[in-house]
């Protein structure tokens, strides 16, 4: 705020009677910084210094890019978690139950197959592919036998001899597969595997039951809390591109504005000075002597140089004297001492300006 003129500015009219006390002042009006919160570029200046602005008219404007890619991010992830939300209440579908189910029923039949070991019938053919694998290993030895009998004598040769060797390795191999087929279904599934079997299937059941259960009221809440966090990103985003966007508080002029586009603007840094169109007042200093004649509330004449007279009325005295000692000896210096008042104006203000002066006559 401007400061309060010296005292010995404000002089007392000399041509006032006791019945019409007058004193002189300088008409004021409220002043607001404007900024914003959040800075940026300035990517437009509307006003300039001088011009007048009604209320939340734009006087700057700052770059919102930043502010957009952040409010579309958040829309994004508040719809992302309202549909998860929306899943989660609603529960599985049926079919996702029933394909559940269909797979925790598969795993039990092999479960039990698993834990019931091989079939009978299957060992008892295990052991017929064990006899003609040996029936086909006695014939493989029998012919490599002959053969070298036949290699000895000379009737054969050598390449002979090698392919009936090869083929009584292959009988002997086929003949131990064979054996150990025999053997493992003989044996059965080892306890890792029923057990392994068993809980796959146990696993599956209980997959099932969370399924028909539907989530639960801790996981809703949590998505629910994560939805309301989202939103608030979401509010959060609009108030800062709101804020992006400089306005004018109330109807005013604006008294300092100097930027140009490009400009970079600290957040919460004052860009402009405007004077509010409101009841201006005008401060005057009354002197001791005459306190006894104003109080709050009065009415009071204000007269503007070179202007017609306004109606204003007195809005407060201060309680603090000034301008002379805090002790005051004499009661010759008594009369220097004067408590300054603030005369509202009520009237038509609207062809006055901020320090001009005005006489304000008591009513």
């Amino acid at each position: 705020m401007r400061a309060v003129l010296p005292a010995f500015l404000l002089l007392v009219a000399a041509c006032a009677g006791p019945e019409e006390p007058s004193l002189s002042g300088t008409v004021e009006f409220p002043d607001v910084e404007v900024g914003s919160l959040v800075g940026g570029r300035v990517v437009e200046v509307r006003k300039r210094e001088g011009d007048t602005a009604a209320k939340d008219e734009v006087l700057v404007e700052l770059d919102p890019g930043e502010w957009r890619s952040a409010l579309a991010e958040a829309e994004a992830l508040a719809d992302a978690t309202a549909k998860d939300l929306d899943l989660l209440v609603a529960g599985p579908r049926a079919e996702e139950v029933a394909r559940a189910e269909a797979e925790a029923k598969r795993l039990e039949l092999l479960w039990k197959v698993v834990a019931l070991g091989a079939r009978e019938e299957e060992i008892e053919g295990a052991r017929e592919d064990v006899r003609a694998a040996v029936a086909l290993e006695a014939e493989a030895e029998r012919q490599l036998a002959r053969e070298r009998e036949l290699v000895e004598a000379g009737s054969s040769t050598k390449e002979a001899l090698d392919r009936r060797t090869a083929d009584a390795e292959s009988a002997r191999a086929r003949r131990a597969a064979a054996e150990q087929r025999l053997r493992l279904l003989e044996r059965g599934a080892r306890p890792e595997e029923v057990e392994a079997a068993r809980q796959a299937h146990l696993a599956q059941q209980q997959l099932v039951a969370e399924l028909k259960a539907g989530a639960r009221p801790e996981e809703i809440a949590s998505k629910r809390a994560q939805l309301d966090a989202a939103r608030a990103r979401i509010e959060t985003a609009k108030e800062k591109l709101d804020e992006l966007t400089i306005r004018a508080p109330a109807a005013c002029v604006v008294q300092t504005l100097d930027l140009r586009p490009g400009d970079l603007i600290a957040p919460g840094a004052p860009v402009a000075v405007v004077l509010l169109l409101e009841e201006p007042w005008v401060l005057v200093h009354v002197p001791e002597s005459w306190l006894a004649r104003i109080q709050v509330g009065q009415r009071a004449e204000v007269r503007p140089d070179g202007h017609p007279p306004v109606e204003g009325r007195v809005e407060w005295i201060s309680r603090e004297a000034e301008y002379t000692p805090r002790n005051v000896q004499t009661r010759e210096e008594r009369v220097t001492q004067v408590f300054r008042a603030k005369i509202r104006i009520t009237g038509d203000a609207s062809r006055l300006k901020d320090g001009m002066w005005a006489d304000v006559v008591l009513q």
